[in-house]
C-alpha cells in the first residue's frame, strides 16, 4: 500500500499505480535486458567470461540501489522516473550475467549434460522469485517495506561477483585468444580425475580453428537465408515465456488486488503459483532428458493454451472465485 502512495494516485476511493506507469515499468527491464545481452556479448568475447560476469553483476547492483533510493526525490515524476532508470539500469545488467553465464555453460558442459544445464534457469529463476514473494509477505505492514523488497535484491547481485572469483576462466575463450597454458590449467579445473585434459583442449583448439576457417560469423549471417530458419527457431524459443504469460502471471497478485482481494493473501497466491512452478522446472530436468525438447515445449503449451482458455471462459461467466482458481493453476 505505501508503494500506492509514494508512486501511485488516488482513485476511486483508493490507491493505485497509473496503468502507463506500470506498462513502462514492466517494459523497462525486458528492453535494458536486450540492450545488456548485445553489450554483455561483447564484452565477454573481449575481457573473457568470468571478468564480464563480475562487472554485469556490480552493475545490478547499482541499479537495485537507484531503486532502493527512488522514492527520495519529492516530486512524484521525479519517483517514478528513478524507479524507471533502476529498472532500466538493472535489466542491461542482467542481460548482460544471462549472456556471460549462458555462454560459459554452453563451453564447458558435455553435450549430454547442455539441456539439463540449461533446465536449471527457469528453476533458479523461480527461487529468486520465490525467495522475493516471501520478502514482500514480511514487509507488507512495514513502513517503506517496498524499499526493504528491493534492498534483498543486493545479495543476489553480488554472490555472482564471489563466484567469478572461484570458477575457472573458460578454457574455449583461452583457446581462442592462443593462451594454451591458461587453457589446460582450466581445463584441469573442470575435468574430473583420469580424464585426459591434454586431449580436450586439443580438440577444443582443432574445433576453433575449423570455425575460424569457414568464416568469420557476424549478427548480419544470422538472417541470411541459409541461417534463417535457425536464426527464427532460436527467436521463438527464448520467447516461450512471453507467449504463455509468465510475465502476466508475475504481476497476479496486483491484479487479484485491484479486483478487492487482501495484500497478504494475494502474496499468499503468488507465493503457491511460484512454488508450483519451481516443482515443474524441477521435474521437468528429469523428463527433458527422457521426453526431449519439441515434445515436451508442444505438450507444456497446449495445457498452458487450455488453462489459458479456462480462465477466460470462467471470467465470461463473472464469478470472481472461478476467476480467481483458474488464475493459479
Amino acid at each position: 500500500m505505501q508503494s500506492r502512495k509514494d508512486f501511485g494516485i488516488f482513485y476511486e476511493g483508493k490507491w493505485i499505480l497509473p496503468s502507463t506507469w506500470l506498462a513502462l515499468w514492466n517494459v523497462a527491464s525486458p528492453i535494458g535486458a536486450m540492450a545488456g545481452s548485445l553489450f554483455g556479448g561483447w564484452l565477454q568475447d573481449k575481457i573473457g567470461r568470468r571478468r564480464a560476469l563480475a562487472i554485469s553483476s556490480f552493475l545490478s547492483a547499482i541499479g537495485v540501489a537507484i531503486m532502493y533510493i527512488s522514492y527520495l526525490p519529492a516530486d512524484i515524476t521525479g519517483r517514478r522516473v528513478a524507479f524507471l532508470m533502476g529498472k532500466f539500469f538493472q535489466g542491461c545488467a542482467i542481460g548482460a550475467v544471462m549472456a556471460a553465464t549462458q555462454t560459459y555453460m554452453s563451453e564447458i558442459l558435455p553435450p549430454a549434460l547442455r539441456g539439463s544445464g540449461m533446465a536449471f534457469f527457469p528453476a533458479f529463476t523461480l527461487l529468486g522469485q520465490l525467495t522475493g514473494a516471501l520478502v514482500i509477505y514480511g514487509a507488507l505492514n512495514r513502513d517503506k517495506g517496498y524499499a526493504v523488497a528491493f534492498g534483498s535484491q543486493w545479495p543476489f547481485s553480488f554472490v555472482p561477483i564471489v563466484v567469478a572469483f572461484l570458477i575457472p576462466e573458460s578454457p574455449a575463450w583461452y583457446v581462442r585468444r592462443r593462451m594454451m597454458e591458461k587453457a589446460f590449467k582450466a581445463q584441469a579445473r573442470l575435468d574430473p580425475p583420469g580424464v585426459n585434459t591434454q586431449a580436450v583442449v586439443d580438440k577444443l583448439l582443432k574445433d576453433i580453428e575449423h570455425e575460424e576457417l569457414s568464416n568469420k560469423a557476424t549478427f548480419k549471417d544470422c538472417f541470411h537465408k541459409r541461417n534463417l530458419r535457425r536464426t527464427f527457431i532460436i527467436m521463438w524459443s527464448n520467447a516461450l515465456t512471453a507467449i504463455f504469460g509468465l510475465q502476466l502471471l508475475a504481476k497476479a497478485s496486483y491484479f487479484l488486488q485491484l479486483i478487492n482481494m487482501k495484500p497478504g493473501t494475494s502474496i499468499i497466491f503468488l507465493i503457491l503459483g511460484i512454488v508450483l512452478g519451481l516443482i515443474a522446472n524441477v521435474v521437468s530436468i528429469w523428463v527433458l532428458a527422457r521426453v526431449g525438447r519439441r515434445p515436451l515445449v508442444v505438450i507444456t503449451l497446449l495445457i498452458a493454451a487450455l488453462l489459458w482458455l479456462s480462465m477466460g471462459i470462467a471470467n465470461c461467466t463473472k464469478i470472481v472465485p472461478a476467476v480467481t482458481w483458474y488464475a493459479h493453476s
